[in-house]
Protein backbone atom coordinates (compact mmCIF):
# COMPACT_ATOMS: atom_id res chain seq x y z
CA UNK A 1 0.00 0.00 0.00
CA UNK A 2 1.00 3.72 -0.48
CA UNK A 3 1.70 5.61 2.10
CA UNK A 4 0.68 9.14 2.92
CA UNK A 5 4.62 10.06 2.49
CA UNK A 6 5.12 8.32 -1.18
CA UNK A 7 1.78 10.04 -2.60
CA UNK A 8 2.98 13.09 -1.31
CA UNK A 9 6.31 13.00 -3.55
CA UNK A 10 4.76 11.55 -6.02
CA UNK A 11 2.32 14.87 -6.31
CA UNK A 12 5.13 17.00 -5.73
CA UNK A 13 6.92 15.57 -8.45
CA UNK A 14 3.78 15.66 -11.22
CA UNK A 15 3.56 19.32 -9.88
CA UNK A 16 7.14 20.08 -10.77
CA UNK A 17 6.86 18.80 -13.79
CA UNK A 18 3.48 20.58 -15.04
CA UNK A 19 5.56 23.55 -13.75
CA UNK A 20 9.13 22.98 -15.29
CA UNK A 21 7.22 22.25 -18.68
CA UNK A 22 4.99 25.54 -18.03
CA UNK A 23 7.60 27.88 -16.80
CA UNK A 24 11.27 26.23 -17.09
CA UNK A 25 13.46 26.20 -14.38
CA UNK A 26 14.00 29.53 -13.85
CA UNK A 27 10.68 30.30 -13.75
CA UNK A 28 8.90 28.08 -11.24
CA UNK A 29 9.31 28.28 -7.32
CA UNK A 30 9.23 25.42 -4.26
CA UNK A 31 6.45 27.70 -3.00
CA UNK A 32 4.69 27.34 -6.48
CA UNK A 33 5.49 23.58 -6.36
CA UNK A 34 3.87 22.95 -3.46
CA UNK A 35 0.64 24.96 -4.12
CA UNK A 36 0.09 22.79 -6.87
CA UNK A 37 0.79 19.49 -4.89
CA UNK A 38 -1.33 20.78 -2.45
CA UNK A 39 1.61 20.60 0.73
CA UNK A 40 3.08 22.36 2.15
CA UNK A 41 6.39 23.94 1.36
CA UNK A 42 8.19 22.12 4.64
CA UNK A 43 6.97 18.85 3.04
CA UNK A 44 8.64 19.47 -0.38
CA UNK A 45 11.92 20.52 1.17
CA UNK A 46 11.72 17.31 3.47
CA UNK A 47 12.05 15.08 0.28
CA UNK A 48 14.07 17.62 -1.94
CA UNK A 49 16.56 20.01 -0.75
CA UNK A 50 16.55 22.57 -3.41
CA UNK A 51 14.73 22.90 -6.39
CA UNK A 52 18.11 22.04 -8.28
CA UNK A 53 17.79 18.39 -6.52
CA UNK A 54 13.99 18.25 -7.70
CA UNK A 55 15.24 18.49 -11.38
CA UNK A 56 17.90 16.31 -10.80
CA UNK A 57 15.77 13.53 -9.37
CA UNK A 58 13.17 14.00 -12.85
CA UNK A 59 16.20 13.48 -14.85
CA UNK A 60 17.43 10.28 -13.06
CA UNK A 61 14.20 9.07 -13.46
CA UNK A 62 14.10 9.14 -17.05
CA UNK A 63 17.28 7.61 -16.96
CA UNK A 64 16.94 5.02 -15.16
CA UNK A 65 13.27 4.19 -16.84
CA UNK A 66 15.50 4.03 -20.05
CA UNK A 67 18.07 1.89 -18.52
CA UNK A 68 15.54 -0.66 -17.59
CA UNK A 69 13.82 -0.40 -20.77
CA UNK A 70 17.27 -2.27 -22.23
CA UNK A 71 17.70 -3.90 -19.71
CA UNK A 72 19.09 -7.78 -21.47
CA UNK A 73 21.58 -9.94 -21.02
CA UNK A 74 23.60 -11.35 -23.47
CA UNK A 75 22.98 -15.08 -24.25
CA UNK A 76 25.60 -16.16 -26.31
CA UNK A 77 23.82 -19.44 -27.36
CA UNK A 78 21.26 -17.19 -29.23
CA UNK A 79 21.55 -15.28 -32.40
CA UNK A 80 22.43 -11.46 -32.40
CA UNK A 81 19.65 -10.86 -34.49
CA UNK A 82 16.68 -11.94 -32.29
CA UNK A 83 18.65 -10.06 -29.11
CA UNK A 84 18.99 -7.17 -31.16
CA UNK A 85 15.59 -6.83 -32.03
CA UNK A 86 14.12 -7.64 -28.45
CA UNK A 87 16.32 -4.26 -27.74
CA UNK A 88 15.05 -2.56 -30.54
CA UNK A 89 11.48 -3.11 -29.84
CA UNK A 90 12.14 -2.22 -25.80
CA UNK A 91 13.77 1.26 -26.96
CA UNK A 92 10.60 1.76 -29.38
CA UNK A 93 7.82 1.21 -26.56
CA UNK A 94 9.90 3.36 -24.23
CA UNK A 95 9.86 6.15 -26.70
CA UNK A 96 6.34 5.67 -27.95
CA UNK A 97 5.38 6.34 -23.92
CA UNK A 98 3.46 9.68 -23.96
CA UNK A 99 4.56 9.84 -20.28
CA UNK A 100 8.33 9.14 -20.97
CA UNK A 101 8.11 11.69 -23.73
CA UNK A 102 6.88 14.59 -21.46
CA UNK A 103 9.26 13.94 -18.91
CA UNK A 104 11.61 14.36 -21.75
CA UNK A 105 10.65 17.41 -23.34
CA UNK A 106 10.88 18.94 -19.44
CA UNK A 107 14.64 17.91 -19.61
CA UNK A 108 15.48 18.91 -22.98
CA UNK A 109 13.89 22.83 -22.82
CA UNK A 110 15.72 22.79 -19.63
CA UNK A 111 19.19 21.75 -21.38
CA UNK A 112 18.80 24.04 -23.83
CA UNK A 113 18.58 26.81 -21.50
CA UNK A 114 20.50 25.59 -18.69
CA UNK A 115 24.17 24.42 -20.52
CA UNK A 116 25.67 24.27 -17.31
CA UNK A 117 23.18 22.16 -15.38
CA UNK A 118 22.76 20.00 -18.03
CA UNK A 119 26.86 19.27 -18.07
CA UNK A 120 26.77 18.23 -14.57
CA UNK A 121 23.85 15.81 -14.46
CA UNK A 122 24.96 13.90 -17.65
CA UNK A 123 28.52 13.90 -16.31
CA UNK A 124 27.08 12.31 -13.59
CA UNK A 125 24.83 9.55 -15.14
CA UNK A 126 27.62 9.12 -17.40
CA UNK A 127 29.39 7.47 -14.50
CA UNK A 128 26.96 4.77 -14.31
CA UNK A 129 27.33 2.35 -17.42
CA UNK A 130 23.84 1.73 -19.00
CA UNK A 131 22.60 -1.98 -20.06
CA UNK A 132 22.79 -2.02 -23.42
CA UNK A 133 26.60 -1.10 -23.44
CA UNK A 134 26.97 -4.32 -20.54
CA UNK A 135 25.20 -6.11 -23.59
CA UNK A 136 27.76 -4.67 -26.22
CA UNK A 137 30.77 -5.49 -24.46
CA UNK A 138 29.72 -8.83 -23.95
CA UNK A 139 28.87 -9.49 -28.26
CA UNK A 140 32.55 -7.78 -28.46
CA UNK A 141 34.17 -10.05 -25.88
CA UNK A 142 32.70 -13.22 -27.31
CA UNK A 143 33.75 -11.80 -30.79
CA UNK A 144 30.13 -11.60 -32.25
CA UNK A 145 30.28 -8.34 -33.04
CA UNK A 146 33.23 -6.17 -34.96
CA UNK A 147 33.20 -2.96 -32.57
CA UNK A 148 35.82 -1.03 -31.33
CA UNK A 149 34.07 0.78 -28.54
CA UNK A 150 31.41 -1.08 -26.75
CA UNK A 151 29.17 2.50 -25.51
CA UNK A 152 29.59 4.25 -29.14
CA UNK A 153 28.22 1.33 -30.64
CA UNK A 154 25.39 1.85 -28.20
CA UNK A 155 24.50 5.31 -28.83
CA UNK A 156 24.85 4.50 -32.48
CA UNK A 157 22.35 1.65 -32.34
CA UNK A 158 19.74 3.68 -30.49
CA UNK A 159 20.43 7.06 -32.82
CA UNK A 160 19.07 5.27 -35.66
CA UNK A 161 15.81 4.20 -33.86
CA UNK A 162 15.95 7.54 -32.20
CA UNK A 163 16.24 9.68 -35.42
CA UNK A 164 12.59 9.05 -36.67
CA UNK A 165 11.27 7.37 -33.41
CA UNK A 166 12.35 10.20 -30.35
CA UNK A 167 13.57 13.28 -31.84
CA UNK A 168 11.00 14.28 -34.73
CA UNK A 169 8.71 13.53 -31.42
CA UNK A 170 10.38 15.99 -29.07
CA UNK A 171 11.50 18.36 -31.23
CA UNK A 172 8.55 18.77 -33.74
CA UNK A 173 5.56 17.39 -32.02
CA UNK A 174 5.06 14.54 -34.85
CA UNK A 175 3.15 10.87 -33.90
CA UNK A 176 5.40 8.18 -32.61
CA UNK A 177 5.55 5.83 -35.00
CA UNK A 178 2.54 3.02 -34.83
CA UNK A 179 3.37 -0.21 -32.82
CA UNK A 180 1.78 -2.05 -35.81
CA UNK A 181 5.01 -0.90 -37.79
CA UNK A 182 7.38 -1.20 -35.14
CA UNK A 183 8.20 -5.31 -36.01
CA UNK A 184 9.42 -3.69 -39.44
CA UNK A 185 11.15 -0.57 -38.25
CA UNK A 186 13.08 -2.57 -35.75
CA UNK A 187 14.53 -5.15 -38.56
CA UNK A 188 15.20 -2.18 -40.78
CA UNK A 189 17.60 -1.17 -38.01
CA UNK A 190 19.25 -4.33 -36.63
CA UNK A 191 19.68 -4.88 -40.61
CA UNK A 192 21.78 -2.01 -40.76
CA UNK A 193 23.21 -2.21 -37.36
CA UNK A 194 24.78 -5.42 -38.41
CA UNK A 195 25.67 -5.39 -42.19
CA UNK A 196 28.03 -2.54 -40.83
CA UNK A 197 29.17 -4.50 -37.06
CA UNK A 198 28.24 -7.99 -37.46
CA UNK A 199 30.56 -10.72 -38.19
CA UNK A 200 29.47 -14.23 -39.57
CA UNK A 201 25.59 -14.13 -38.49
CA UNK A 202 23.02 -12.99 -41.12
CA UNK A 203 19.34 -11.93 -40.82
Amino acid sequence: MTTLSARKKAAIIDAAIDLFQKNGFQGTSMDAIAQLAQVSKRTVYNHFPSKQALFEHIAHTVWQTANQASKACFKLEEDLEPQLMALALQELALVGDESFLRLSRVLMAEFIHEPAMAQAILERFSQEESSLTQWMQQAKLHERLNIADAEQAGALFYSLIKAQAFWPQIMFGQATIPTSQHQTFARQVCTMFLAVYGKTEAL
